[in-house]
């Protein structure tokens, strides 16, 4: 009985949270916290990347690193999107070079959480090289069209 409380509770959120509850609570979570909003978002995006993986994992071979994942992180994108149309998800491209990558993040929503986005693309590329390093190399916060994020293979 209380794990199925749990799993309602934890739906319950999922179908009901909207960005400005989400915004409240980082807001809250960054007046209590020595970090400021933006070091919190990445942080939380940090954390949902193994469950956005787990959740998604048909879409991705467990063989690959993370140069094959920049490689297909369009398609796989494409098709998680396919997987889930009833929601609206922000866009996403990426380019594979031979050292580096290139991931593109635009949103519509109002709040753009351009580091959730940085923190969610750590955390999926530290499950295939805890090596690589992840750089924002342009946001929209700073006037840019889109957050561009460098994916540094080592």
């Amino acid at each position: 009985m209380h794990g199925l409380v749990h799993k309602t509770l934890k739906e319950y959120v999922v179908d009901q949270t909207d960005d400005a509850e989400i915004d409240a609570i980082l807001e809250t979570l960054s007046g209590m916290a020595t970090q400021d909003r933006r070091a919190i978002e990445r942080d939380v995006g940090r954390t949902l990347a193994p469950d956005l993986l787990s959740t998604f994992s048909a879409h991705v071979s467990p063989d690959w690193e993370a140069s094959d994942l920049l490689a297909e992180l369009e398609r796989v994108y494409d098709d998680v999107e396919t997987a889930t149309d009833d929601v609206s998800l922000p866009a996403i491209s990426s380019r594979h070079e031979f050292d580096h990558g290139v991931v593109t993040y635009e949103t519509h929503r109002d709040t753009t959480y351009c580091g959730m986005a940085h923190g969610v693309l750590e955390g999926v590329v530290a499950a295939f090289d805890g090596d690589a390093t992840v750089t924002e190399t342009a946001c929209v916060d700073d006037e840019a069209d889109k957050c561009r994020f460098r994916v540094d293979l080592e």
